[in-house]
């Protein structure tokens, strides 16, 4: 190799070289700008804005994350694709594709323009706001709001809306306007001067709220809260407009809330749903705010997902915090698709709802109702009374001991046994099991007498020591094929308890329906509607229906007939004869007197179980006595009313 050839070598390396140097540059430098453009792109797509296709990165950057960190939060991810570029004005400009996509994987597209400008041999971006969105100005941001769509309606048997959104007045007191009427009264502290007095007693007549309440919440707060009063339907409003609207230091404000159809119909199951508190609102991780409505109680709190839906979601232009006009008025740039919380379909039907909210309101101390379909098992009204106002759902949650009514299950246990309605029981005025007496109420003696005479007068030493002829496990047994095993209606129900305890004084109480048994409302209609049908009833009060249709029959047939028969001789010639003359077909029943507490003489539940027709009924009256006594006028008005 000659020397010549040695130094064209070198050149001809170092010329590849630098040609490898200038293409690699060229490439991947942004001398072109298309590469600074993409480099740009890239940045914005990921969020992150550090490569060098910026002109002013630090300022690109606080721009970027300023403009788009609220926005960023709401959404589940964005991507920025380019379009191409063209010259314009000496420089260029990228055109740009933003695609947010939000949580609920909806899409909002639209395009935007990045000025590219060269320095030197080099292209490189700027990033006003225009660029991120074409209507953007400088002290402008991005920001996501959501707002609940309608929220859905509860629908009831034959498509009536049963609760629906509703116009309510709140009535509140400003604390520094009825200081301002104190002041004038002469008194500045105290509520107690007589504009403010006269205010507050006004409310306190005309709304029946507690005053000393009202007044400590008043004291505690803000000079400008707003302390609620009360929230009246619109209707409620104006009964009372003309005697509160002008009282000075009053505050009212007009809002829609889910209401039912008239106030007080299956107010405890339907429940009721406001605007989120403190707790919920902190507990959403920001799917809340203080003017979301959510459920509280009742169905409105077990379906509140489905009843609110999705919220809607809208994209505003806002001012900045930092932004030096204050008033400005956020411009909305996008609307996702607006999308309504669901209806609810249950299966109360008005006519029977309000027959039994009626018959409930007659009871003198705290009363549940529940009827119910035989023949499909709907559950056709709930009704829960208190004459105090503290009427939780005591109708489909609560738990007492079902006393004489749970006579129908430990009877079907001694018909399936072998025994029938003729077959000789003595009824005592006391029986005695190991050492536990057990007597009859008002020390009532029969002596030897036909089944079905003890189980129409609801002689309790026939079936204690008749529980010689059953097992607990077989009383148990009949008592789930009657339907009283727990089962889940979608709102927090509960059923019964009857244990399978075969000692002989926990056994002697369970043929009675005392000791360790216990049962719902709800359980206890459905053993009367059991009967009614001659076959387990399964309750359903939340369409649709998923229920096992192909469920083979479960009664003994002919036990049921026997039972329909005892229970109607239990109305015409026993403890329930007062519904004997009801109008519309036979009514079948058993009452039920429930001993409970501590107390000597024990404290009573009065109970009732029964049907006519088509429907199935049980009737509570806690510590209401005796069950013809408190019980059965209940249930004649609420058969009274169906027809």
């Amino acid at each position: 190799m000659t020397k010549t050839f040695r130094i064209w070598l070198a050149i001809t390396v170092v010329v590849v070289l630098l040609i490898g140097a200038g293409v690699f540059a060229f490439l991947s430098l942004p001398m072109r700008a298309d590469a600074a453009a993409g480099e740009a792109v890239a940045d914005l797509s990921s969020g992150t804005i550090d490569s060098t296709a910026w002109s002013d990165t630090d300022a690109s950057k606080k721009l970027h994350d300023e403009v788009l960190e609220a926005l960023d939060d709401g959404m589940k991810e964005r991507s920025v694709d380019l379009h191409g570029t063209k010259k314009r004005d000496g420089g260029a400009v990228a055109k740009l594709n933003w695609t947010w996509t939000n949580q609920d994987d909806e899409v909002w597209e639209y395009s935007s323009e990045l000025p590219l400008h060269k320095e030197g041999l080099l292209w490189a971006a700027d990033l006003p706001a225009q660029s991120i969105h074409p209507d953007l100005d400088e002290g402008r941001i991005l920001v996501s709001k959501k707002d609940p769509g309608q929220r859905g309606s509860i629908i009831g048997e034959d498509d009536e809306e049963l609760m629906a959104e509703g116009t309510v007045i709140d009535v509140g007191i400003h604390p520094a306007k009825l200081d301002a009427a104190k002041g004038e009264a002469g008194n500045d502290d105290e509520v107690t001067s007589a504009d403010g007095e006269n205010t507050l007693t006004t409310l306190e007549d005309e709304l029946d709220i507690d005053l000393s309440s009202l007044k400590k919440r008043i004291d505690a707060a803000d000079p400008d809260q707003f302390v609620p009063v009360i929230t009246l339907r619109e209707s409620d409003y104006s009964a009372v407009k003309e005697a509160i609207h002008s009282l000075p230091g009053t505050v009212f404000k007009t809002r829609t809330q889910p209401l039912s159809i008239k106030k007080g119909f299956a107010a405890a199951t339907l429940g009721t749903a406001g605007a989120a508190n403190a707790e919920e609102v902190e507990a959403s991780a920001g799917e809340l705010t203080g003017e979301s409505v959510v459920g509280k109680s009742g169905l409105q709190k077990a379906f509140n997902e489905q009843l609110t839906g999705p919220a809607n979601e809208e994209i505003f232009i806002a001012a900045a915090e930092d932004a030096a006009e204050d008033d400005f008025e956020p411009v909305l740039v996008h609307e996702f698709p607006k999308r309504d919380g669901e209806d609810i379909t249950t299966t109360l039907d008005v006519a029977v709802q309000e027959a039994a909210d009626t018959a409930a309101a007659t009871g003198k101390k705290p009363t549940a109702l529940v009827a119910i379909r035989p023949s499909d098992g709907h559950v056709l009204a709930v009704a829960n009374q208190d004459p105090d106002g503290a009427a939780w759902d005591r109708a489909l949650t609560g738990q007492y001991a079902p006393g004489s009514v749970f006579k129908v299950a430990s009877g079907m246990a001694l018909l399936e046994s072998g025994m029938d309605a003729k077959t000789t029981l003595g009824c005592p005025k006391t029986t005695t099991v190991e050492g536990k007496a057990f007597k009859n109420a008002e020390d009532e003696v029969l002596g030897d007498v036909a089944f079905e005479d003890d189980f129409a007068q609801s002689c309790n030493t026939a079936f204690v020591d008749a529980a010689k002829k059953v097992s607990a496990s077989e009383v148990a047994n009949a008592a789930s094929n009657l339907g009283m095993d727990d089962i889940d209606l979608g709102a927090g129900s509960k059923m019964a308890t009857v244990p399978h305890d075969d000692d002989p004084v926990n056994h002697g109480a369970q043929m009675i329906g005392q000791g360790k048994v216990l049962a719902s409302p709800l359980s206890v209609a459905v053993m009367a509607a059991s009967v009614a049908d001659g076959d387990t009833v399964s309750p359903l009060l939340v369409l649709p229906d998923q229920r096992d249709d192909n469920r083979e029959q479960v009664l003994d047939a002919d036990a049921a007939k026997t039972m329909q028969k005892l229970m109607r001789r239990a109305v015409t010639e026993g403890t329930a004869s007062a519904l004997k003359d009801v109008p519309g077909e036979p009514v079948h029943g058993k009452t039920g007197t429930a001993e409970y507490g501590d107390e000597t003489p024990p404290r009573t539940h009065s109970w009732f179980a029964g049907y006519q027709g088509d429907v199935a009924v049980a009737v509570l009256v806690e510590d209401g006595g005796f069950g013809a006594e408190a019980a059965v006028p209940v249930a004649k008005k609420f058969f009274t009313a169906l027809n």
